[in-house]
């Protein structure tokens, strides 16, 4: 039995529960999951993904009990880990409160007063249910205060499901992102290459129409590619020269490296920033934030206001008291921060020395404790981003996660991001594991 057929027989027939709520979801929601991603490919190989019932710490475990290592951690959003015993009695105290008014709450304004205390490109913030809507906002936003209609996004920028931003996402970047969605000429968008000369001399050839031009400091859906500092300051300097406004997505990178926002570290201080995640301890958030003269413009006073933060569960206050807790936290773990990024790093590291020396068809990119692991179709030296995301196997891919979840390791994108959590030892059997398999995997013919 070759290694792909072997691999998938012991998945399926170790986790008889996971199978059997996979046939019930799959009839009652389209492709069983109500976010694409949550399938980790695996239906594209004879799989399905696991159910998850707990998770504590660094880990997660199903319904049939096993018991994963986990390194996406809920979207990247738990850097604290699963289940952190201040977070949760935080939520549980305000449960014994209530846990929806529809109004406005004392946490919210303290939310927002720690945000726009611990960043100083941040005067105003709004509240919203995701990060999705907070980069629709900051758009919708932008527009309004410039007059212009043109948004420029980067290639390969990932900005969530709203159909303003989603565009030239993925290869082979034909344009919009699927069916139904409006073609880029049509929607105000354009789409610009990260760390390339030829961007400045776009964004100044469109000043005129150029509301913002919105990008992550590391392209996160595109596949963990940092976007270089000098490019950052370029197109800082740039948008200020010609008046139009740049929005930092911040959803990923926001708190992940250290305390506060990613901006900061960088001396890059954008208009606007959008965050997520990590800034609602593990619930759902969204967040657009800036300049107050920009984020004015949605105050409810004026006559011709711009409308942001109107879903029903926008500063829902079990995410305002986890978001303030975990900030708490945050604010004093300089020790874990550092000790988390030193170990992404030199994993980020080692793993490419292993797949270079070994030849074999992987490559891990990302920044300091953000890890994804792409299986490509072929070996390439030295692959440039282009490269890597035109040579992904999506197979291959979805075969590395069934594999690791055969051997107790759960993640996304190949692994997701250190968390805290994390430990050395959790950490050296990761990489053990991904050694052991890789070889297999990069033979494997389907």
């Amino acid at each position: 039995m070759n290694f792909y057929k072997e691999e998938l027989t012991n998945f399926i027939n170790a986790r008889p529960r996971s199978e059997e709520l996979w046939k019930r979801s799959v009839k009652q929601i389209p492709g069983g999951v109500s976010h694409n991603i949550r399938n980790l490919g695996l239906p594209s190989i004879g799989a399905f993904p696991v159910f998850i019932k707990t998770g504590q710490d660094a880990y997660l475990i199903d319904i049939d009990n096993f018991k994963y290592i986990d390194y996406w951690q809920g979207h990247y959003s738990m850097l604290l880990g699963h289940n952190h015993p201040a977070v949760q009695q935080t939520i549980k105290e305000k449960l014994e409160e209530g846990w929806h008014f529809g109004t406005v709450t004392e946490d919210q304004v303290k939310l927002a007063e720690t945000l726009t205390n611990d960043n100083p490109s941040l005067e105003e913030v709004r509240f919203s249910s995701s990060g999705t809507e907070s980069t629709m906002y900051a758009t919708r936003l932008a527009r309004a205060y410039t007059g212009k209609s043109l948004i420029a996004k980067a290639k390969m920028g990932w900005h969530g499901y709203a159909d303003t931003l989603l565009y030239n996402v993925k290869a082979p970047f034909l344009g919009k992102e699927g069916r139904g969605i409006l073609p880029d000429d049509q929607a105000g968008i354009m789409t610009f290459e990260v760390n390339d000369k030829t961007t400045k001399d776009l964004i100044q050839e469109n000043a005129h129409d150029l509301a913002a031009v919105i990008i992550e400091p590391v392209l996160g859906g595109g596949g963990g590619f940092p976007v270089s500092l000098e490019f950052l300051k370029m197109i800082r300097e740039l948008t200020e020269k010609l008046d139009i406004l740049l929005i930092f997505d911040e959803i990923i990178t926001g708190y992940r490296f250290s305390y506060g926002l990613f901006q900061n570290q960088l001396k890059v201080l954008p208009d606007m920033t959008t965050m997520g995640k990590i800034v609602g301890g593990g619930l759902s958030i969204g967040v657009v934030g800036g300049k107050r003269e920009i984020m004015e413009q949605a105050n409810p006073e004026l006559n011709n206001r711009v409308w942001t933060g109107g879903g029903t569960f926008s500063a829902h206050p079990l995410s305002m008291a986890a978001g303030l807790k975990t900030l708490e936290i945050l604010k004093k773990s300089n020790l874990e921060y550092n000790r988390t990024n030193n170990a992404g790093t030199k994993f980020l590291t080692e793993m490419n020395k292993f797949f270079t020396n070994e030849r074999l068809n992987f490559i891990a990119t990302g920044y300091k404790s953000f890890i994804t692991i792409h299986a490509l179709s072929k070996y390439v030296e030295n692959p440039s981003p282009y490269n890597i995301v035109h040579l992904t196997d999506k197979k291959r891919e979805a075969l590395l996660q069934l594999a690791l979840l055969n051997r107790y390791i759960s993640g996304m994108h190949g692994i997701g991001a250190f968390s805290f959590v994390h430990t050395a030892q959790h950490i050296r059997q990761t990489q053990d594991t991904l050694e052991e398999i890789a070889s297999p995997i990069s033979k494997t013919i389907f």
